[in-house]
C-alpha cells in the first residue's frame, strides 16, 4: 500500500508548515492577555455594562416641565372679528410622580447595571475558559504532530532495513511488504496529525485576535490548581443569577408604582386683548384608574421573580456540581499523568530500541519490533491525551470558582 502524490505533498507541506510553527510559541499568559484585549465577545460585554451604568444614571431623573401657550377667542364672528377678544395663555405645567415611582425605576437600573456588570465578567470568564483548552488543544495538536513524525521516520528506517534483510534473503518478500505498508500508515496519520494542528491553530488565533500564521503553544504541564472557594463565597454564575432575582423583584415595585396615577400641576399667566387685563391661571389633573390598574403587569413582575428565584437555586446546584465534577476529573487526569509519564514510558522506550537492535541483528521478526513500537506510540499519545484532559479539568475548575472582581 502506498500513499497517492496528492496526499505525500499534503504531508509534505504540512510538516513543513509545523517546522515554522515551532519558531514563535505563545504562553498560556500572552494567550490570555491577547484575548482579553481582542475578544469581539468581551468587547461587547463591556459595551453593554457601560450602557447599562449609563441607563442606571438616567433613571434617577424627574420628568421635565412642560411650557404650553394658548390662544382663544380669534377670527370668529362678530365681537371676536379679529384678535379684538383675543385670550393668551402661557401656563408651565408639571407632572409629579406618585407611588414612588422614581426610586423603584431607581432600583431596577441599579439591579440591571449590576447584572451587567456580572455578565461582563462572565464573558472574560468564558473567554479565558476557552482560551486554556484552545491552548493546550494546540499544545497537545502539536506533540501528535511531532509523534506523528517521529513514527514516518522510524517507518522509513524499518522499511529501508526490512529491504536490506529481504535481499540478503533472511527475510521473505512478505515482511518487506508489511513495512512499506506500516510506513504508508504512517504518512496517512500524520498527514492527519497535522490537519488537527492546523485546525487547533485556527482556533486559538480565532480567540486571542491573532493573524500569525505560525502561531504555536509553549507547552505547560504543572500549572497549579485553585483552592476552594470560602464557605458560602457564591460564584460568578451564582451572582449572576442573584443580579437577575434582584432586577425582576424590583420590577415588581414599578409595576405597582404603575398602577398609581400621578399628578399634573400647571399654572400660567391669561392675557385679554380686548381690556388688555390679565390674570393668573392655575390647575391640575389627574387620571382616573377605573379601567387600568396594571393587575397584569404586576402579576407578570410577580411570576419573572419567582422564575428568578428558582433560576437562583439552580444556578447553585449547577455551581456545586461543575465545582465538584471538575476537581474530580482534574484529580483523576493527575494520576493518569503520573501513572503515564513514569517508568513505563521509559521502558517501552527501551523495549523499542532493544527490539529494533535485535531485528537488525536477526534476534527478533517484525512483528515483535512493530509490536514494541506500537505499544510506545499508544504510551506517548495516551500522556499527551492525559495532559490534555488536566487542561480541561483546570480550565473548568478556574472558570466555575471564577467571582466578580471587587
Amino acid at each position: 500500500m502506498r500513499l497517492s502524490l496528492r496526499t505525500a505533498l499534503l504531508a509534505g507541506a504540512l510538516i513543513a508548515s509545523s517546522g515554522a510553527a515551532l519558531a514563535e510559541p505563545v504562553s498560556l499568559a500572552q494567550a490570555l492577555a491577547q484575548g482579553a484585549e481582542k475578544s469581539p465577545r468581551v468587547a461587547e460585554g463591556k459595551a453593554k455594562a457601560d450602557a447599562a451604568e449609563a441607563r442606571a444614571r438616567q433613571a434617577g431623573a424627574s420628568p421635565n416641565p412642560e411650557l404650553s401657550v394658548e390662544v382663544e377667542n380669534f377670527a370668529g364672528t362678530g365681537v371676536f372679528q379679529g384678535f379684538r377678544s383675543t385670550e393668551t395663555t402661557l401656563a408651565l405645567s408639571q407632572r409629579i410622580e406618585l407611588g414612588g415611582k422614581r426610586s423603584a425605576r431607581v432600583a431596577v437600573a441599579s439591579s440591571e447595571r449590576d447584572f451587567a456588570y456580572l455578565s461582563y465578567r462572565a464573558a472574560e470568564a468564558d473567554l479565558a475558559r476557552d482560551v486554556r483548552v484552545a491552548h493546550a488543544e494546540l499544545r497537545a495538536a502539536e506533540d501528535r504532530a511531532v509523534l506523528a513524525r517521529e513514527n514516518v521516520a522510524q517507518a522509513r528506517e524499518l522499511a529501508r532495513t526490512a529491504r536490506l534483510l529481504v535481499e540478503a534473503g533472511r527475510d521473505p518478500p512478505l515482511r518487506q511488504l508489511r513495512a512499506e505498508a506500516v510506513l504508508a500508515e504512517a504518512q496517512a496519520e500524520e498527514a492527519r496529525a497535522f490537519g488537527e494542528l492546523l485546525a487547533a491553530r485556527r482556533l486559538l488565533a480565532d480567540l486571542i485576535g491573532s493573524s500569525d500564521p505560525e502561531l504555536s503553544a509553549t507547552p505547560i504541564y504543572d500549572e497549579a490548581a485553585p483552592g476552594a472557594l470560602p464557605p458560602a463565597t457564591p460564584s460568578l454564575d451564582e451572582q449572576l443569577a442573584a443580579a437577575e432575582r434582584d432586577a425582576a423583584q424590583a420590577r415588581i415595585r414599578v409595576a405597582q408604582a404603575e398602577a398609581v396615577p400621578d399628578i399634573t400641576a400647571s399654572g400660567g399667566v391669561r392675557r385679554i386683548s380686548d381690556g388688555r387685563e390679565t390674570a393668573f391661571v392655575a390647575g391640575f389633573s389627574i387620571p382616573l384608574p377605573v379601567r387600568n390598574r396594571n393587575r397584569g403587569g404586576i402579576e407578570a413582575a410577580q411570576s419573572d421573580a419567582l422564575a428568578g428565584e428558582a433560576a437562583l437555586a439552580q444556578a447553585r446546584l449547577n455551581a456545586s456540581r461543575a465545582q465538584h465534577d471538575a476537581r474530580m476529573l482534574l484529580g483523576a487526569a493527575d494520576a493518569r499523568v503520573e501513572a503515564l509519564s513514569g517508568p513505563s514510558l521509559a521502558q517501552a522506550e527501551e523495549a523499542v530500541r532493544l527490539a529494533r537492535i535485535g531485528y537488525g541483528a536477526g534476534k527478533f521478526s517484525l512483528i515483535e519490533l512493530l509490536d514494541a513500537q506500537a505499544a510506545l506510540t499508544t504510551a506517548k499519545l495516551a500522556l499527551i491525551e492525559a495532559r490534555l484532559d488536566r487542561a480541561r479539568a483546570l480550565a473548568a475548575l478556574i472558570r466555575a470558582n471564577a467571582r466578580a472582581r471587587d
